[in-house]
């Protein structure tokens, strides 16, 4: 019998270089970076686009995937600094959280090299749709800056309002998202199944291809499999409305973020207000007509939807496992989490619930807060809505097997 946890579809190798305000400012000055040339490049054609890029997003407290022409841009970028190498992705980044709860899974990779090797956990199960890249990898070259940091350089002066990250990449092989039918295989015996990532391919027919391999995998599935997608923000809004079109209706729950809702209705909204958020994301769960729809934020996450009430365990999990590694980064453990749950809620978020409620009575809906971490002194911002989905999926599976299927 298989994993009864499966994910796809993209892996990365990340680069995370630590935090050096000095650097950055040196940087501006060597390239004589004015206050009104800040703003964002897409694509990226340079290291000097790269840097007012970052500075675009650290002066409006904003995270985002930002797309280099060449990896040779990102990969001089981060050799100014000092850096930790992981494995990104969010099947990669949910895997490894749900080895810590005790589970095994399976995940699909899009690239292979001696980095996801030697970092893949030894309780995930894996299969590439490529051979082996050796050096020429493609990093996701990962800048975390702090909450109330201030950079001074030339005329321009940023105090960071919230800590967040930007991720600058040049990655072909996710780009294509090649998916190999042995997933399937792979995947089979799987209660919960989660589908990610499609939203970095580059071409219409690409992802058109891709989605109908994902559709062959999902045949092989039990009817009563949960299947759920976390979302990404997407360049091209058509490339969205194929996955609306293509896979939603095959889903039991549809995942995103506060940045990938506001992406989705197309426009900006504060977390906060519940007036904005209600209006949202009924708007939204209108649009995609799934079951459930979750939205996860800084400040809460939430269930919307026909059978929302049954996810509230898996909702509260997902919530502790990315406040975890918001506190300790990739270094936890079963205790960790389990003391993370019992820390306090944010008050914000309490009183902004107690409004939101009352918004949202069409459907059934759970929401719960986030846990007060204003006392953690050097955050991660990296992957938590990664660790989001990866602290759910065990919470998924049915009741009667969650506990046997441990495997510690």
């Amino acid at each position: 019998m298989g994993n009864l946890i499966a994910a796809g579809f993209q892996n990365t190798v990340d680069f995370e270089l630590d935090w050096d305000p000095g650097t950055l400012a040196g940087l501006c000055r060597m390239y004589g970076l004015c206050r009104s040339e800040i703003r964002e490049y897409a694509p990226i054609n340079s290291e000097r686009e790269l840097l007012l890029t970052l500075l675009f997003h650290m002066q409006n407290g904003s995270g985002s995937e930002c797309l280099a022409v060449s990896s040779k841009i990102t990969r001089d970028f981060a050799a100014r600094f000092e850096m930790t190498i992981t494995l990104g992705g969010t099947a990669v980044r949910a895997a490894m959280a749900i080895e810590k709860l005790g589970y095994k899974s399976s995940i699909h990779a899009c690239s292979l090299n001696r980095h996801f090797r030697a970092l893949i956990p030894e309780n995930v199960t894996w299969v590439s749709s490529v051979s082996d890249e050796g050096e020429d990898f493609h990093p996701h070259v990962i800048v975390q800056y702090p909450g109330n940091c201030t950079l001074q350089a030339n005329d321009i002066e940023i105090t960071t309002k919230r800590p967040n990250r930007v991720i600058f990449t040049c990655d072909p092989p996710s780009e294509k998202l090649i998916i190999t039918d042995d997933f399937a295989d792979l995947a089979a015996d799987a209660k919960v199944f989660l589908t990610a990532s499609y939203n970095i391919v580059k071409h219409r027919e690409d992802l058109v291809d891709r989605l109908n391999t994902t559709l062959k995998i999902m045949d092989r599935l039990s009817p009563a499999c949960f299947k759920l997608m976390e979302d990404g923000c997407f360049r091209d809004p058509r490339m969205r409305e194929i996955i609306t079109e293509m896979l939603v209706p095959r889903l039991t729950l549809f995942s995103m973020n506060e940045d990938e809702l506001q992406d989705r209705i197309g426009r900006k909204i504060d977390i906060l207000n519940p007036v904005q958020v209600a209006e949202a994301v009924k708007e939204e769960y209108a649009v995609l007509n799934v079951p459930i729809l979750v939205c996860h934020s800084a400040c809460w996450a939430l269930a919307y939807g026909k059978g929302a009430g049954r996810i509230r365990e898996a909702l509260e999990g997902g919530v502790t496992m990315a406040s975890t590694r918001f506190r300790l980064g990739d270094h936890y453990d079963l205790s960790d989490y389990r003391e993370t749950a019992g820390l306090p809620p944010k008050k914000e978020s309490l009183a902004f619930i107690a409004s939101v409620k009352e918004l949202l009575s069409a459907e059934e809906l759970v929401i719960v807060p986030a846990k007060d971490l204003s006392g953690v002194p050097q955050p991660v911002t990296i992957g938590l809505g990664d660790s989001f989905i990866g602290g759910m999926l065990p919470l998924l599976l049915p009741d009667e097997i969650r506990e046997s299927a441990r495997f510690s």
